[in-house]
C-alpha cells in the first residue's frame, strides 16, 4: 500500500513558464514546502506544510508500514534553467527526506533543461550511470541559495554530490570538506547550465579531505568520488 498527495506551488505563476525574476526567486524559496518544519509558505496557505514530514507522521500515528507517494507534482518553468534548478532540487529532497514515489506532471521534452535536470540524477554521463542510492547527510549555510544532496552508490563506493546553485547572475565559490569517507584520487566533475548541456568538466584534486571550486549561476553540478578503503 502506498499512501499519496498532490501538491503544485501555490504562489502566483511559479507553475507556469514565467521566469520574471520574482518569480524564480519564489521558486527557488518554495522547495521548502516539502520538508522545512520552519518554512511558512509565501502563497495564501501562509502556514507550515512540511509535506514530507507531515505524511511520515500521519503514516506512523495511523498506518504504519505504509509508503508514503507524491503522485503528482510540478515546479513549472521545463524550459528555463530555473526549473531545471527547482527539479533537481525536488528529486535531492524526495531522496533526502525517505519518500517511497514520486511520479512528475507530466514529463519534459528531452531538449529542455529540465529534462536534463533529471538525466543528471540518471544518466549523466549517457552510459546509465546514476546518483547514488545511499543517502548520506550534505549540509551548506541556505538551501535558497545552495542546495546539496549526498548519496553513495552501492555498484561501485563512489560519493556522489549534487549541488544545485539557484541564484541568478551570481556565482558562488564552495569547499567541499568530507567527514567519515575516504576519497581515492580525483574527483569527476558533470555540470548542467542555462547553456542546457550537461558538460564533463576537468577532474577536481583534493587537498586532504576537501576540495574548492566556483559554481555558476543557476548551475547544477554533480561531483563523482571514489571511495578508499
Amino acid at each position: 500500500d502506498v499512501f499519496t498527495l498532490h501538491i503544485y506551488p501555490q504562489g502566483a505563476n511559479e507553475f507556469t513558464s514565467d521566469v520574471s525574476t520574482n518569480t524564480q526567486v519564489a521558486r527557488n524559496r518554495s522547495t521548502r514546502a516539502f520538508w522545512d518544519p520552519n518554512y511558512v509558505d509565501q502563497s495564501w496557505i501562509s502556514s507550515v506544510i512540511k509535506l514530507i514530514p507531515r505524511m511520515r507522521d500521519w503514516v506512523a500515528t495511523s498506518y504504519p508500514g505504509t509508503q508514503i507517494g507524491i503522485t503528482e507534482y510540478n515546479w513549472g518553468a521545463e524550459d528555463h534553467i530555473n526549473g531545471a534548478t527547482a527539479q533537481a532540487d525536488l528529486l535531492g529532497i524526495f531522496g533526502r527526506e525517505g519518500l517511497d514515489l514520486a511520479t512528475r506532471w507530466t514529463t519534459p521534452a528531452s531538449s529542455t533543461p529540465t529534462f536534463k535536470a533529471m538525466k543528471m540524477y540518471r544518466n549523466y554521463d549517457g552510459n546509465q550511470s546514476t546518483f547514488g542510492d545511499l543517502s548520506v547527510f550534505a549540509g551548506g549555510p541556505n538551501p535558497d541559495h545552495l542546495a546539496s544532496f549526498a548519496a553513495q552508490r552501492s555498484a561501485d563506493g563512489a560519493l556522489t554530490l549534487m549541488a544545485i546553485n539557484k541564484p541568478l547572475g551570481s556565482n558562488t565559490p564552495v569547499t567541499v570538506t568530507l567527514t567519515n569517507f575516504l576519497p581515492a584520487g580525483l574527483a569527476q566533475v558533470w555540470q548542467l547550465t542555462a547553456a542546457n548541456t550537461i558538460t564533463h568538466l576537468s577532474d577536481i584534486a583534493f587537498t586532504g579531505a576537501a576540495f574548492s571550486t566556483v559554481l555558476p549561476a543557476q548551475s547544477i553540478t554533480l561531483f563523482v568520488v571514489p571511495g578508499g578503503a
